[in-house]
């Protein structure tokens, strides 16, 4: 994959930032998401990177990172606002834990670094990071990830559907009101929960699309191929909603997770 110049000189401006306030508390640097599945799309893809530390982060050097990353945030840049980078220490790395809180920066939904709680998604991060990430700096991530079972990941999956459908059922929720690009994101992510469930293995989200379009029933194979036509479009548009909250419902109740909670 060859990336877009800008995106080459940010991941840069990141190593270098992150090595310089870590120093030798950093183990390794590691990409996530699009970038590590090999099909990052300059007009919609954030950059997501793993940070792994030997300790965890101090308060002190929290509050440094904070800053460093407000400063990037000012880059002319066009990536520089749009990373999404977690900080979590070797120990913790190894296996998840559920309640456990890092320093994570999500500026796709417009924050700034915090300590988060991660929550079962991060049992697919690590998933992917183990085995798709090729190290920006360190050693390679098989060596600080345990191995990450389809039964664990056909479990994560479910976890979080059960939030999706939470959010569908809430129809008051503000991100009802987000534009057209929005919806193709809940479209798409629910395209890759199914690839998951059917075959026990995370893809990128345009593989889960096309599998999508060959193998869902119709309406949704319909909604799939739709979709795709809105992901740079930020119309907002609230009479799809109904059909948005009718596929979300329709993947979370899907008889392989009943199955698996009965």
């Amino acid at each position: 994959m060859t990336l877009p110049h800008d995106v080459l000189e940010m991941l840069a401006q990141l190593s270098q930032g992150i090595r310089q306030e870590l120093g030798g508390n950093l183990v390794g640097i590691y990409p996530r998401g699009s970038l590590a599945y090999g099909d990052f799309d300059p007009e919609t893809s954030d950059l997501d990177l793993l940070v792994v530390t030997e300790h965890p982060v101090e308060d002190v050097v929290f509050t440094e990172l904070a800053a460093f990353h407000r400063r990037l945030a000012r880059s002319v840049n066009p990536f520089a606002t749009r990373l999404e980078i977690a900080y979590v220490d070797r120990k913790a790395l190894w296996t998840f834990s559920f309640g456990q809180r890092h320093p994570t920066l999500e500026q796709g939904a417009g924050e700034t670094l915090k300590w988060q709680e991660h929550g079962a998604n991060w049992i697919l991060e690590r998933w992917a990071v183990r085995t798709h990430s090729t190290p920006l700096h360190g050693p390679d991530p098989r060596t600080l990830i345990a191995p990450v079972y389809a039964g664990e990941i056909v479990a994560a999956v479910c976890t979080r559907l059960r939030d999706w459908a939470d959010w569908a059922r809430d129809v008051d929720d503000p991100d009802w009101q987000l534009p057209r690009s929005h919806k193709a994101y809940v479209v798409e992510t629910m395209c890759r929960a199914l690839y998951t469930l059917y075959t026990g293995e995370l893809a990128s989200k345009p593989r889960s699309v096309a599998w999508a379009l060959h193998t869902l029933p119709e309406p949704w194979r319909e909604l799939a191929a739709r979709s795709q036509t809105w992901r740079q479009d930020e119309t907002v548009d609230l009479t799809l909603n109904s059909d948005i909250r009718r596929f979300v419902l329709w993947v979370a109740a899907s008889d392989r997770c009943a199955a698996l909670y009965d």
